[in-house]
């Protein structure tokens, strides 16, 4: 039985559970169990260092906008010489680092399963719905990589400058 590690904020986003959090490791299982039991978390952790630190902020940013007992709108911070309230940026990082994860998994699905195993990537997306979604033609291209990235880098910066008045 495989046991693949839940995140109900990307399973709403689209991304399919075989593929984030490091899911399609399957190898030295014992030695990740180490690993857990030393450190607290395994080498997938750091495997894709940008896609964790995306899942992590786009999931706890979304939990903390379903569950802050807080007014958002109370507290502003001043960001790129704009202001801005908690709330406008909490909106703004689960909306740049939802694009990112979105981008970068469907940029990992395209080169799996129509780079290199398009016969398998055929197969696959007839049987799996939101693998399928991913191999669908996006509008993003090259061009517009760069912006969501740099939006991804300054979603990660917003969160540094508001961190201190997200609790609950």
């Amino acid at each position: 039985m495989l046991m693949y590690r839940r995140n109900r904020y990307l399973d709403e986003l689209g991304i399919p559970r075989s593929l984030y959090c490091g899911n399609f490791v399957r190898e030295k299982k014992f030695y990740r169990l180490l690993q857990r039991y030393r450190y607290g978390f395994d080498y997938r952790d750091i495997f894709n260092m940008d896609a964790s630190f995306a899942e992590w902020l786009y999931s706890h940013m979304r939990m903390y906008k379903e569950n802050s007992v807080h007014d958002d709108t109370m507290h502003s911070v001043v960001f790129d010489e704009n202001e801005y309230t908690i709330e406008e940026v909490v909106d703004w990082i689960i909306e740049k680092t939802g694009a990112f994860l979105k981008y970068s998994y469907y940029m990992d699905a395209h080169f799996d399963y129509k780079t290199n195993h398009p016969i398998i990537g055929k197969l696959i997306g007839k049987f799996n719905p939101s693998v399928r979604e991913y191999l669908e033609e996006y509008d993003w291209s090259e061009g517009n990589e760069y912006q969501i990235e740099e939006d991804y880098i300054k979603a990660g910066r917003l969160f540094l400058e508001i961190m201190g008045y997200c609790w609950m």
